[in-house]
């Protein structure tokens, strides 16, 4: 029996390793890294699988004695001559690569002419191959010429604009073609050290904006400075890393700022970039960590390069800013980072990541799929975008159309390429082929440009026949009005009919009489007892259908691209009812202290029906959508303003009405209503965070039981 057994577990473990070789050979290997695409609008981000953009195709590690391992490097260059420079922090020196990755050779500096490097933190390299080095050990720059030569140690800058107790520790350095020297210094708060090329202080440059809580800028607005001696001086966020190109700075900033990353002109103004939020809003819906960007670089189509210290994530934007790659992930395993440190690329695209816990440098290539599209995203910027606009390619495929395509091909989701193809189209003034792009790349604003000239073109041609259409369709409702006045006028109205129709019509009519009137309104629910709890629950099922029915009936361009998948119906429904209940609630109990004469009952009613200009108003609006632009938004936002003060005025008169209050102590238990149901939510929040916290505490602790058992 046992040897059955055995002979049943060969044979499937063989028949298993037969399959495999079938089912395997034709899979290649996946990245062991994420690879994604941010799809970002004003409201949400997702973060798309894309094909794989950057493969791993070296791993520089000094495995030979006679020139050591790499220990706590902190920065790593291309220089003009391809060559590659690393700031070997732990053995204070620089060492120097060939194009090929193999040793050159070495800098330290010599004890006898005062160039013995320590701590190196920084290199820069300039154009005709000065070597610039941010000394940090000393707290100096130190200059050497392309063959590793001493040249020059430049002074601790000093000047009457520095503080007394400054403290002079050059973590980076980069230089621009003027020979101005650009300095971080650790700690320094004021912004970069601008100097001169012989190193004298001459400004701070780019200095950060002091970001301020919500509760610091109540203490500046109700205490004077004096007042505010003593307490926690809130200082801006201070750069970690810069970059130059093209005269810019490129620069990143530690801490929780909307400017993780900027792009300063030399004038000191952030450009382009300003105010954009780099965050990768996909990866924190699910985190509490905050992003640490580190390192930027910029290549020579003036693609921009982050890295990310705390997810481990390269991401990659365009000279305008859009997310074209992302990649990454924080590991030990080949090809992840375990703590990257710096980045740099290369004339060819080949990115190099300095990760500082395993002493090595990545050297990532780009797939065929990332030079698609930067071939597409180049030719798109530079105007190429079909081949009658590039006469040097014989074959016709060299421009933006063709190639975006073929991106779509690979991925059909790649958003850049649905902006792009949808543009060209819109050149063309193909406005249906570019609408349905702009809808596929979830794209309102490209779709309100098309759908405006498709409007336009559809009034020009058919305005007449709507004109006709609509003054005929008044004429009609004129004529018939007069002829049903002269009707009931010989045949005057007999005891109504009631029914289920009547009824019905008479409450819709109740609904908007109470809405339009209501000091009678709502003092009848209370004095006259018109009004049940089955009205309320009719009126709020009313409201609910027709919220739900506004949300499908907005338009793409009014729900900012935003897809009908991605509406969480849940809470929608929630939003609906839970205000309702909360503020009914809240308002009873503090009624109840001041003596309100309302029952719960009419507080639950009159509530209700405070909902009514919704209902008359948010779906005959989100039909309207349909047919409007985004240049007509303020109508639509000025529209939905009126919504939201007819509703607040109609809870301020309920509260009036079916208290019996006047004026003054209405207007008193409306704000003390509004206090309370601000109380409620944030208990709310502080139980939901103390309940989260329990369950994971439950969830780990079982996992540390599991482990002991």
């Amino acid at each position: 029996m046992r040897r059955n057994i055995s002979k049943f577990v060969c044979l499937s473990v063989a028949l298993a390793l037969v399959l495999s070789l079938f089912t395997i050979a034709p899979v290649s290997a996946a990245t062991p890294y994420s690879n994604y695409f941010m799809s970002s609008s004003d409201d949400y981000s997702w973060n798309l699988p894309t094909p794989e953009a950057y493969q791993i195709s070296k791993v520089i590690d000094f495995p030979d004695k006679e020139h050591g391992k790499l220990l706590d490097p902190e920065d790593i260059f291309i220089g003009p001559d391809g060559k590659i420079y690393i700031a070997d922090t732990g053995n204070n020196r620089i060492v120097i690569l060939k194009s090929d990755y193999t040793f050159d050779f070495e800098i330290t500096g010599f004890e006898e002419d005062g160039s013995k490097l320590s701590k190196p933190t920084c290199v820069f390299v300039d154009k005709d191959g000065t070597i610039l080095v941010a000394d940090y050990g000393n707290k100096r720059l130190v200059e050497f010429t392309k063959y590793g030569n001493f040249r020059y140690a430049y002074p601790t800058p000093s000047s009457d604009i520095l503080v007394d107790d400054f403290n002079y520790q050059p973590q980076r350095v980069v230089k621009d073609e003027k020979g101005y020297i650009y300095v971080c210094s650790v700690g320094d708060s004021n912004g970069i050290l601008m100097l001169s090329s012989d190193g004298e202080f001459r400004n701070y440059f780019g200095t950060n904006k002091v970001a301020l809580t919500f509760w610091e800028m109540v203490a500046r607005f109700l205490w004077s400075r004096e007042s505010r001696k003593g307490t926690v001086v809130t200082l801006p966020y201070t750069f970690n890393n810069i970059f130059i190109h093209d005269g810019y700075i490129y620069a990143t900033t530690t801490g929780y700022t909307s400017a993780q990353m900027r792009k300063i002109n030399p004038a000191g103004s952030d450009v382009l970039y300003a105010g954009k939020d780099f965050s990768d809003i996909g990866l924190l819906r699910n985190s509490a960590d905050l992003q640490n960007f580190i390192d930027v670089t910029v290549d020579k189509d003036l693609n921009t390069y982050i890295i990310d210290a705390t997810y481990g994530r390269v991401y990659e934007y365009d000279e305008w800013g859009r997310n074209l790659f992302a990649f990454g992930a924080v590991g030990t395993g080949y090809g992840q980072f375990s703590l990257p440190r710096s980045i740099e690329v290369d004339e060819n695209g080949r990115l190099y990541v300095l990760n500082g816990q395993n002493n090595t440098v990545y050297v990532f290539e780009q797939t065929e799929f990332a030079r698609l599209v930067h071939k597409a995203n180049k030719n798109y910027s530079d105007g190429k975008y079909e081949a009658a606009d590039n006469p040097d390619d014989p074959t016709g495929t060299d421009n933006a159309f063709v190639q975006w395509t073929e991106v779509k091909r690979e991925d059909n989701f790649y958003v850049l390429a649905l902006q792009s193809i949808g543009q060209i189209y819109w050149r063309e003034e193909r406005y249906s082929e570019a609408l349905q792009y702009f809808y596929d790349a979830e794209d309102a604003t490209g779709a309100s440009t098309a759908f405006e000239e498709l409007r336009s073109d559809f009034l020009g041609e058919y305005f007449s026949i709507i004109a006709t259409v609509l003054v005929v369709l008044l004429v009609g409702l004129v004529v018939f009005k007069s002829i049903m006045k002269r009707y009931r006028m010989k045949h005057p109205k007999g005891e109504p009919k009631v029914n289920f129709f009547t009824k019905t019509v008479a409450f819709l009519k109740n609904m908007v009489h109470i809405s339009i009137h209501p000091v009678d309104g709502f003092e009848d629910i209370r004095y006259e007892n018109k009004g049940t709890y089955l009205d309320a629950v009719i009126v709020m099922v009313i409201y609910i259908v027709t919220h739900i029915l506004s949300l499908y009936a907005t338009s793409f361009i009014y729900r900012n691209g935003e897809s009908l998948e991605f509406i969480d119906w849940g809470f929608e429904l929630l939003f609906c009812i839970l205000p309702w209940a909360v503020i009914c609630t809240v308002n009873y109990g503090v009624t109840t202290i001041l003596y309100g004469e309302g029952r719960f009952r009419d507080v639950v009613i009159g509530g209700a029906y405070c909902h009514v200009p919704f209902i008359l108003i948010q779906l005959p609006l989100a039909i309207i959508t349909q047919v409007l632009t985004l240049q007509e938004m303020p109508l639509y936002n000025i529209v939905q303003y009126i919504s939201y003060a007819w509703v607040i005025f109609l809870v301020f008169m309920c509260m009036k009405g079916v208290h019996g209050f006047n004026p003054l102590k209405a207007l008193l238990v409306f704000v003390l209503t509004a206090a309370g149901v601000a109380a409620v939510v944030v208990l709310f929040m502080i139980v939901r965070g103390l309940t989260s916290q329990l369950i994971d505490f439950i969830v780990q602790f079982a996992k540390e039981l599991s482990y002991l058992v």
